[in-house]
C-alpha cells in the first residue's frame, strides 16, 4: 500500500458512506430476520386454514422488494456494480407465482436476507469496537490533561502492581499519535469490511438474463 494512500484514507467519502453502510446493516439486519421469522412463521402455521397462502406469498413479493433496496443501497453507497435485469413477470397472478417460484432470485434473495442478521451484528460490534479504541487513545491528552486538573477523577495507573501506563503529557501525545496511526489502519480495514459485504451482495442478489 502507498503512503499516500494510507493517508488518503481519512478523507475519502467513500470511506464515510462504507462505514454508514456497516452501521445500517445492525438494524436492517435485525428487522429482516424478525419480519422474515415472523411472517414465515405466521404463513406456515395458518396454511393449513389457508388463511396462511396469501401471507406466505405477500412474505414472498415482500423480501424480493427488500433484497432489490439491498442491491440499490449497495450499488449507491459501495459503489459495487451489480447486474440486475428484472425478468418480465406474467400478467397472471398464478403464472406470476410460478415465476416467482422458479426464479433462483428469489431464494438467494431470501438466503442473503437472513445472512445479513449475523453480518450486520458482527460489522455494527467491528466499526463501534474499532473506533471506539482508536478515538480513545487519541484523546488520551485531554483525558490526561483534564485529570490533572483534577476535574475528572482517575488514573492510569495500575496502583496494585505500581505501574503507570501514563505518567507525563509526553506519553500522552506518544498515545495519541499511536491512536491517530491505529485509526488510519482500522479505516482501511472497515474499507475492507465493507467491500467483502459488498461482493456478497453481488454474489447473491446479481440478476442476469
Amino acid at each position: 500500500m502507498e503512503t499516500n494512500n494510507f493517508f488518503k484514507v481519512i478523507r475519502q467519502d467513500q470511506t464515510y458512506l462504507n462505514m454508514l453502510y456497516l452501521l445500517m446493516s445492525f438494524p436492517l439486519g435485525i428487522f429482516y430476520f424478525v419480519f422474515l421469522v415472523t411472517l414465515l412463521s405466521l404463513g406456515i402455521g395458518l396454511a393449513i386454514t389457508l388463511l396462511g397462502i396469501p401471507i406466505l406469498l405477500g412474505t414472498l413479493w415482500l423480501w424480493r422488494m427488500f433484497a432489490i433496496f439491498e442491491y440499490q443501497l449497495s450499488k449507491m453507497m459501495l459503489g459495487i456494480k451489480i447486474s440486475f435485469v428484472p425478468k418480465k413477470q406474467p400478467k397472471k397472478i398464478w403464472k406470476m407465482i410460478q415465476a416467482y417460484l422458479n426464479d433462483p432470485f428469489t431464494w438467494k434473495s431470501l438466503a442473503y436476507l437472513f445472512i445479513k442478521f449475523p453480518l450486520g451484528i458482527f460489522s455494527f460490534v467491528v466499526l463501534v469496537t474499532l473506533l471506539s479504541v482508536s478515538l480513545s487513545l487519541i484523546a488520551t491528552p485531554i483525558l490526561y490533561y483534564i485529570t490533572k486538573m483534577g476535574l475528572l477523577q482517575g488514573t492510569f495507573c495500575i496502583e496494585a502492581i505500581n505501574i503507570c501506563f501514563i505518567n507525563s503529557y509526553f506519553s500522552a501525545i506518544v498515545v495519541a499519535i499511536i491512536g491517530v496511526f491505529l485509526l488510519l489502519v482500522f479505516l482501511h480495514a472497515l474499507n475492507g469490511l465493507a467491500r467483502i459485504s459488498g461482493l456478497l451482495a453481488k454474489s447473491m442478489l446479481e440478476s442476469k438474463k
